[in-house]
């Protein structure tokens, strides 16, 4: 009888394991079972990205990190972080690149059953690159002035394509800030541009083209960076404005490219006392300082999770920056973003040296033991740590890394990043960028022949693109008979240095790579009007080539034409001299020459931004310059405005008076490009809908085994009990015969 009771257990044992664990088993995802296994220190390692941009000895000998150091390797081994950021000092070449991203993978799995890293970098486009032989293009602001949204994604798409070459498969890209502040000092060419539909389409087209290529893409920096003055790198910027404000500009980017997929999105370290009245004490000042958008519950969980209804992960810029580490504890700064809704915090210790490394212990075990004893809530550190692991599920790094074809991968990372091939569309597609916003008697294109032209650029090594430009005119039979073209570099030189420079010369080219207001004001700038009045007397034309923030040309009215070309990136050397191993480069500034010369190349774009005029002390005004949707062409010559006309805000949807949004509400809103008439050739698209990436979880035998040890166990226990089973019965048969 015993036995019998035994064996009626048993079954029951087995019905219940099938009836109830299986469910509960199978409703849980990779991500839910894995958190289940991780200590606290775990999870906040998850929540932690560091960079390893430098090493630095004992003597203090500071080297750029290219491949992977022994403390690199120790410490992702001992922490499961998030995932690793390089920078340009990481990525000089496509095979080291590709070693070194192999080389940090192999590091993580080497600390046991844990989830790829996110490999990521800035590669916007434009002036922020990191990929040392990667394919720059023209950059947001120029892409904006093109305004075609079929190229912004061919654009993406390259950018993706090598990216993923290279094995970086996290982008912190687009930037969809609104470049509304004319003396913005970190956004300006960064920016698509200065109205928010215009910058909603573009980074949504931005976004969906790195979903195709499987790249996870990056909205930055929100809630808006794009109407500051002040660079968040060095000091706390500070944006009066409400929320309803907010949403009538800012806002609009985030929800056109959250609807369109976007993945990650980057927190922006600025004030908004409209919004955020919660303050600390700076322990730089000792005065009350409002939190920034980064530790703001209300901007982070209320206004992006709460009302526009964002489920993605959360990540922090990065946490050295001025604007937090001048001001907060490093453990408060910590503590205020995690408990704001944030999920990953970006660089928040320093691990260039072995003390640096040292910190980074600390720092997690400190941590830890704040959410252990009830400081940091465990819940919303759970919340961050799934959110982070489904990020890593819904894009197939729950697969154990596989580095066995490093070989071959790095083989096609050279063959495929930044080739010769990519670099003609790149300078196709920057042709279509240049703007010319003034030619007053036709001054271009400079077609007349045995003219003398200077060009004049601020610094040595902008000769280079320069010398390339008249070296590709002549190539294209293009530069006028009997031209002489001739480089110089104005660096630390007076307008008594450089007038001898331009004596005989028929045409001067002077470019102006502007990176602030202050700049209009400055010696450089008096130097030019000096410049332009010397060649005029002498009965030669004066063009400006505007090469950084745009809004400089208001200060050179005294040249006979203005092109603005959207880029202050240079060449270290010229890329016809390299067949192979060509290092990245600004193509705008040899483009902006090209069609100086070249009448078959007439500019189309227009401008993305209003430029507004300066007033008696070069300071901006209210007053529109030129417009938006601006832009003259050799064939037809227009005039900007010239009526005074006061910058309005664009009309949108949502009013002004709302409290809080609908977070579905907008998404087909947001689509429109430039609303005006005057806009080239806009293709006008509907913001995508797709909500996650295109790419499919797949399951491995290699995949990481948390659930699968679960389900090990349990079927261990089924056979046991189906061992018992049998056993009694083999008894019981034999008791009968």
């Amino acid at each position: 009888m015993k036995k019998k009771l035994f064996a009626f257990a048993l079954v029951a044992v087995m019905l219940l394991s099938v009836v109830t664990v299986f469910p509960a088993y199978a409703a849980q995802s990779k991500a839910e079972q894995y958190l289940s296994t991780m200590t606290t220190e775990d999870k906040i390692s998850q929540m932690i990205m560091p960079a390893f941009r430098y090493s630095t000895d004992a003597d203090g000998n500071r080297t750029n990190v290219t491949e992977i150091t022994d403390e690199i390797a120790a410490t992702l081994e001992k922490h499961s972080y998030s995932g690793v950021i390089l920078f340009g000092q990481n990525t000089p070449t496509n095979e080291n690149t590709t070693r070194l991203v192999d080389a940090l993978q192999k590091a993580n799995a080497a600390g046991g059953d844990r989830p790829q890293l996110l490999i990521t970098t800035d590669q916007e486009g434009g002036n922020v690159t990191r990929l040392g032989q990667g394919t720059m293009m023209p950059g947001n602001m120029a892409l904006g002035a093109i305004n075609d949204l079929s190229v912004t994604k061919e654009v993406a798409s390259m950018m993706g394509a090598e990216l993923s070459a290279l094995g970086i498969n996290a982008d912190f890209a687009p930037d969809v800030d609104v470049n509304s502040n004319p003396a913005n000092p970190v956004i300006g060419v960064r920016s698509f541009a200065d109205d928010a539909q215009t910058v909603a389409a573009h980074g949504s087209a931005f976004v969906e083209a790195l979903n195709d290529a499987g790249v996870i893409s990056t909205l930055k920096h929100f809630p808006g960076h794009g109407d500051t003055d002040t660079d968040s790198h060095t000091g706390l910027p500070c944006i009066n404005k409400t929320y309803a404000e907010l949403k009538q500009n800012e806002l609009i980017p985030f929800r056109a490219c959250i609807n369109a997929g976007s993945q990650m999105i980057m927190t922006a370290h600025i004030e908004y006392p409209q919004i955020e009245t919660t303050t600390y004490t700076s322990k730089q000042t000792g005065e009350e300082i409002y939190l920034p958008a980064t530790l703001s519950k209300t901007i982070i969980t209320v206004i992006l999770r709460g009302d526009m209804g964002y489920d993605g992960v959360v990540i922090t810029d990065a946490m050295e920056m001025d604007a937090i580490s001048k001001h907060f504890d490093k453990y408060d700064a910590a503590k205020l973003a995690i408990e704001a809704g944030v999920d990953i915090l970006l660089m928040p210790v320093d691990t260039t040296t072995a003390e640096g490394f040292a910190e980074m212990d600390t720092y997690i075990s400190t941590l830890a033991q704040m959410a252990n004893d009830g400081e940091i809530s465990m819940d919303k550190i759970d919340a961050a740590v799934l959110r982070i692991l489904k990020l890593k599920e819904d894009n197939n790094l729950f697969t154990a890394y596989d580095g066995s074809d490093i070989e071959s991968r790095v083989e096609y990372a050279i063959n495929n990043v930044g080739t010769k091939e990519s670099h003609d569309k790149e300078w196709e597609i920057t042709k279509k960028a240049m703007t010319l916003v003034k030619n007053d008697d036709n001054t271009l294109p400079l077609t007349t022949t045995n003219q003398k032209t200077i060009v004049l650029v601020p610094y040595d090594d902008e000769t280079i693109p320069m010398n390339y430009a008249v070296r590709k005119l002549t190539q294209d039979g293009k530069l006028p008979e009997g031209a002489e073209v001739v480089a110089y570099s104005y660096r630390n030189k007076t307008a008594d240095d450089v007038l001898p420079m331009i004596e005989g010369a028929d045409n001067v080219v002077f470019m102006s790579e502007v990176y602030g207001a202050y700049a209009l004001k400055g010696d450089i700038a008096k130097m030019a009007d000096t410049l332009a009045d010397t060649i005029h007397e002498n009965d030669g034309k004066f063009i400006v080539m505007s090469v950084s923030l745009p809004y400089d040309v208001a200060r050179f009215q005294k040249a006979d034409a203005i092109m603005i070309a959207y880029l202050p990136r240079s060449m270290t050397v010229d890329p016809e001299d390299k067949v192979t191993d060509i290092q990245q480069y600004g193509p705008n500034m040899p483009v902006a020459l090209y069609m100086m010369f070249s009448k078959d190349d007439a500019p189309t774009a227009k401008l993305p931004i209003n430029i507004p005029q300066l007033d008696e002390s070069y300071s901006f005004t209210e007053t529109v310059l030129y417009e938006r949707g601006f832009g003259l062409t050799y064939e037809a010559e227009e005039e900007p405005t010239t009526e005074a006309e006061t910058t309005q805000p664009e009309e949108t949807t949502e009013s002004s008076t709302e409290a809080t949004t609908e977070a579905a509400t907008t998404a087909a809103e947001t689509t429109a490009a430039t609303t005006s008439a005057t806009t080239a050739t806009a293709t006008s698209a509907t913001t995508a809908v797709s909500s996650t990436t295109t790419s499919s979880s797949t399951t491995s035998s290699s995949a990481v085994q948390t659930g699968e040890s679960s389900v090990a166990i349990i079927m261990l226990v089924i056979l046991i009990a189906a061992a018992g089973i049998i056993y009694y019965f083999n008894g019981y048969r034999k008791k009968i015969k």
